[in-house]
This record gives structure tokens, C-alpha cells and sequence, in this order.
């Protein structure tokens, strides 16, 4: 059994991670009635530091509280290197608070869904509306559209709502949500860390076709500007991914 460091106080969130959750999901969120924690609209409370003992990469993945969700910046930069070991921003995510907010079942899940035009492939696809996701979604793909240069990247969802579990753990998928989209990318950009036969633990090449796409990073920073995070920016890659996190990348949250 891995060794775990003994439990430190617990210490308030930063207000300004705080004022981020808070503007962030306002269709979820109520207010924060102290300095370390999160009220929702059903007066449910969400700590942001519940004082968790150190662990493994690995480990923190299917344990992050709130205050977890931030321990690793995402990098609003276009992508010029392959990321740190264990650089997964993102991936870090608390899964009580995010079932809270977009549901514990498919039937829950699906109560918050509407379907939007994507404009790179006029076709449509159901995303969840809560905190403004499908129409953030809907602008990035009109303003996509626009630059036919960029269209091969976008024109073929892979599909959005998916009710399933990451593949090789119990940790429900984005896709779960209906809060993530997957596109089929050309031939040399389409990776997932696991395809490429990669372990949880192990080391894993990036593969440098991705970083030195100019177009594709201008796809990312599209969506990065909308609330989303692309998963090309992790250590553990899935470069087809892009998830509704405006935590992380959001206008309002933008130091």
C-alpha cells in the first residue's frame, strides 16, 4: 500500500479561486459563505481544501478536492514543447462537485442537454447548456467556419455526450456530462497516450507533430477562448479532446 504523508490543517481558498468557481458556474453556484468553501443553488456544500494527504500522481486523479482542481495552471500558451511528466491540468478535478452540477445519471444528465448547429460540418450535436457550455460551443464553431483553412481539424465529431467511465479507471469521463467533445483529426494528430501503448506510472512520448501544427494550436486557442481546455496539453495527451472548463480557462477567471 503506497505511504501517504500525514494530514496538514486545512487552509482557506484563495478569493480569487473562489470568485473563479463562482463566475465560472453561475447556473450551479450560489456564493461562498466562508473562506473555505462553495454553497450551490440546492444549498449543497462543496469544501474547497479538504486537507487530503499527499499522494502519487496517480492517486490524486480519483481523489481531487476543489483545491486540487487548481494545483496545476493550464498554460493559455500556444503549445511549443511536450508537457512536464505529470503535467495534466485539467485532469485534476474533483468528481463530487462536477456530478453535483451536471448529474449522477444519464437521466439527470440529459436533463440539461440542447442541441446547437456546429457550423464546420452543419451538422448538429447535443451538449449540455449549463453555465452557458452549449453556447459557448456553438460561438466557437461559427467562428471556426469562418476559416476554411482550419475546417479539416473540426468537421467530424467524434461525438459529445458519452455516459462512460475514463477507459482503465471508475472515474466518469467529461463526455459523461455531455461537457466534452471529440474530433477525428488528420492522420498524424489523432493521439490518445493510451493508443500509443502507454501505462498509468510510465513514461510517454509526446508526439511532436502535434506542438508544431500552427493551425491546430489556432483551433486550440479558439476554443481556449470560450471556456474550453484541449487535452493535448497533458502529459498523458488526448489530442482529439476539448472539455468545458471555464475554471481553468475562462474570460472571467483570467489573471
Amino acid at each position: 500500500m503506497m505511504a501517504m504523508a500525514t494530514l496538514v490543517p486545512t487552509a482557506s481558498a484563495s478569493p480569487d479561486a473562489i470568485a473563479c468557481l463562482l463566475a465560472a458556474y453561475p447556473d450551479f453556484l450560489k456564493d461562498a459563505p466562508n473562506g473555505n468553501s462553495i454553497r450551490s443553488h440546492q444549498n449543497e456544500l462543496f469544501e474547497f481544501d479538504a486537507a487530503l494527504p499527499a499522494g502519487t500522481h496517480q492517486w490524486q486523479l480519483s481523489h481531487a478536492d476543489l483545491k486540487t482542481q487548481f494545483s496545476q495552471p493550464y498554460p493559455r500558451e500556444p503549445l511549443t514543447q511536450a508537457p512536464a511528466l505529470n503535467s495534466d491540468p485539467g485532469r485534476l478535478r474533483s468528481a463530487i462537485f462536477f456530478e453535483r452540477m451536471y448529474g449522477q445519471s444519464l437521466t439527470q444528465v440529459q436533463k440539461h442537454l440542447t442541441t446547437i448547429d456546429w457550423a464546420p460540418c452543419q451538422c448538429k450535436i447535443q451538449f449540455t447548456h449549463r453555465n452557458g457550455a452549449a453556447k459557448a460551443l456553438e460561438r466557437v464553431g461559427r467562428e471556426l467556419a469562418r476559416r476554411p483553412e482550419l475546417l479539416a481539424y473540426v468537421n467530424q465529431p467524434l461525438g459529445a455526450l458519452n455516459w462512460r467511465n475514463i477507459q482503465g479507471t471508475n472515474r466518469r469521463s467529461m463526455h459523461a456530462y455531455g461537457a466534452a467533445i471529440d474530433f477525428r483529426m488528420p492522420q498524424s494528430l489523432h493521439h490518445y497516450w493510451q493508443w500509443r501503448g502507454c501505462k498509468p506510472g510510465g513514461p510517454c512520448a509526446y508526439p511532436a507533430a502535434v506542438f508544431s501544427d500552427v493551425r491546430l494550436q489556432e483551433v486550440v486557442k479558439k476554443f481556449e477562448e470560450h471556456g474550453f481546455i484541449w487535452g493535448g496539453k497533458w502529459y498523458h495527451f488526448d489530442t482529439v479532446h476539448f472539455e468545458f472548463r471555464p475554471e481553468l480557462t475562462g474570460a472571467a477567471c483570467r489573471q
